[in-house]
C-alpha cells in the first residue's frame, strides 16, 4: 500500500510538469509557463506567437502590446473571446477575423484610425469595443446588426453618433473628451443603462433631453452637476 501511495505522489509532483508550455517574448527570452488547458493569459510582454498556438482552449489574452506592429502571425485561436492589445502600433486588423468567438476588443491608447478600421470586417459580433485615446473619428464601420453592449470612445476624434443608432443592445457609452454634441441618436436604444459625458461637447440641455426620455439613465455628469452638486453622480 506504502509503494502504491509513493507511486501516486511521485506522479501527482511529475505529471504537471508534462503540460506545461514555455511562452518567449519576441526576443526569444521566456517569460512564463502555462498549462495547456489555461483559458486565460496575462503577460507582460508581446509574446512569440508560435507559442500560443499550443493553447487551443484559451478565450482571454491580455499583454503589454507597446512592441506589437502587427497581427499577420498570430495563430488562430478558436476559443478566444477576449483581447487586449492597448499601446499597440497595428495598421491591419484582418488576422483578427481568425477567431471566430471574439466579442470583446480592446484597442485604447493604439495608433487605430478610421483606415485601420477598415481592415476588420466582423465588428457586428462583438459586445464590448474600447478605442479610447484612438485617431478614430467615425462610427460607420457599425452597421445594422451591431450587438454592442460596452462601447468606450473616450478621448477620440468622433463627433457624430448617428450609426449608433444600428446598436440596439447597447447598455454603457463612454464619451469624455469626444467632440459629441447631439445625442438624440440615442433615443431609441432603450437598453442604455449608463452614459459618460463630461469632458465632452454635449450641452446642460442636450442632457436634459436624453434625460426626459431616458429618466433611468445613470450619467456623469448627471444633472446634479448642473444644478450645482458637488459630486455630480446622477
Amino acid at each position: 500500500m506504502k509503494k502504491v501511495f509513493s507511486l501516486l505522489l511521485f506522479f501527482s509532483f511529475c505529471a504537471p510538469t508534462e503540460y506545461l508550455v514555455q511562452i518567449r517574448n519576441t526576443s526569444g527570452s521566456i517569460i512564463g509557463e502555462y498549462y495547456k488547458e489555461t483559458r486565460w493569459l496575462g503577460l507582460k510582454e508581446t509574446p512569440n506567437w508560435k507559442d500560443l498556438s499550443s493553447f487551443s482552449k484559451l478565450e482571454i489574452l491580455e499583454f503589454n502590446a507597446t512592441n506589437l506592429n502587427s497581427l499577420q502571425d498570430i495563430p488562430a485561436l478558436p476559443k478566444l473571446r477576449y483581447l487586449q492589445l492597448d499601446g499597440a502600433e497595428i495598421q491591419d486588423l484582418s488576422p483578427l477575423q481568425r477567431f471566430p468567438k471574439l466579442d470583446s476588443l480592446i484597442l485604447n491608447r493604439t495608433d487605430t484610425s478610421d483606415k485601420v478600421m477598415l481592415t476588420y470586417s466582423n465588428w457586428n459580433q462583438l459586445t464590448r469595443l474600447e478605442l479610447a485615446y484612438t485617431n478614430v473619428s467615425n462610427l460607420n464601420f457599425l452597421g445594422p446588426g451591431c450587438s454592442l453592449r460596452h462601447l468606450h470612445l473616450r478621448n477620440t476624434k468622433v463627433s457624430d453618433l448617428k450609426p449608433l443608432s444600428n446598436c440596439t443592445k447597447l447598455t454603457e457609452l463612454y464619451l469624455r473628451g469626444t467632440k459629441v454634441k447631439d445625442l438624440s441618436p440615442l433615443y431609441g436604444i432603450t437598453g442604455l443603462i449608463h452614459l459618460q459625458t463630461g469632458g465632452s461637447e454635449v450641452s446642460d440641455e442636450e442632457i436634459r433631453k436624453i434625460r426626459s426620455i431616458h429618466p433611468y439613465l445613470k450619467i456623469m455628469p448627471g444633472l446634479r452637476k448642473i444644478l450645482g452638486s458637488e459630486t455630480g453622480l446622477d
